[in-house]
């Protein structure tokens, strides 16, 4: 728009405008998952920081509508974001809006390091042994233990026990309103300087997909999820009612 002054006039990123990029990040893919969208590539290099702070999910290049067919199947090979996808979706090839939750944790982290490399020192090979036995990245130094607790959240080898992007949403609603303190620094002009370096060691940000992908990849629905359990799942209202 043209009345909107340019990003760099509105001064230094604070930890609020951090809280307010998570929350909008959830908003937007809030809407996506309302309309039965899987992002796929969610990621920090996917969002669009512009004039007021606004940020804007991008890159719907590997966005797939979740139809009554409910798959789809790959017939190119492409490069692909395995430190953004989830365990289901790395070695199951399932993608739903909670694989999407998923890599939204992962964008978490990368709010919080200031854009920081998830992994950084873990190649895509080393990467798959270690998710497969249940490793997750390390809480950052300068992470409150509650938003390390809601990147864990999205993290679960479950995807039904991940919070929806609905509750996320909500949940920083209420941060937002309450002023909690979720990080532990302060910035000023030598922040960028002084924080410490998350650059990746490892040149292999992406793995080709017949590296991965022994089968066809499949979107699913939650509820096909569901069909495919043995026993019945709680409602979600019940399982997340406060990260507290």
């Amino acid at each position: 728009m043209p009345n909107e002054a340019p990003l760099e006039e509105h001064g230094t990123i604070t930890p609020d405008d951090l809280l307010s990029f998570a929350w909008q990040v959830a908003s937007g893919m809030e809407f996506l998952s309302c309309s039965k969208l899987v992002h796929r590539d969610l990621a920090a290099r996917n969002i669009l920081v512009g004039a007021g702070k606004i940020v804007k999910v991008s890159d719907f290049g590997l966005t797939r509508k979740i139809n009554d067919e409910l798959t789809y199947m790959s017939k190119k090979k492409r490069r692909l974001p395995i430190k953004w996808m989830s365990v289901e979706a790395i070695f199951d090839q399932l993608f739903t809006s909670f694989s999407d939750v998923w890599a939204y944790g992962v964008v978490l982290f990368e709010i919080v390091t200031l854009g920081g490399t998830p992994y950084p020192t873990t190649s895509n090979c080393e990467l798959l042994s270690l998710l497969k036995s249940g490793y997750r990245m390390d809480k950052p130094e300068n992470c409150s233990e509650e938003m390390y607790n809601i990147m864990l959240q999205c993290w679960n080898e479950d995807p039904l026990q991940r919070p929806t992007f609905t509750i996320l949403r909500e949940h920083f609603d209420k941060v937002m309103s309450q002023g909690d303190c979720y990080f532990n620094f302060e910035f000023n002009e030598n922040t960028a300087l002084s924080f410490p370096s998350f650059k990746t060691e490892i040149e292999d940000d992406n793995t080709t997909e017949e590296r991965v992908f022994k089968n066809p990849e499949h979107v699913k629905s939650i509820e096909e999820i569901k069909r495919l359990r043995d026993k019945p799942i709680d409602p979600l209202n019940k399982r997340y009612t406060d990260f507290g």
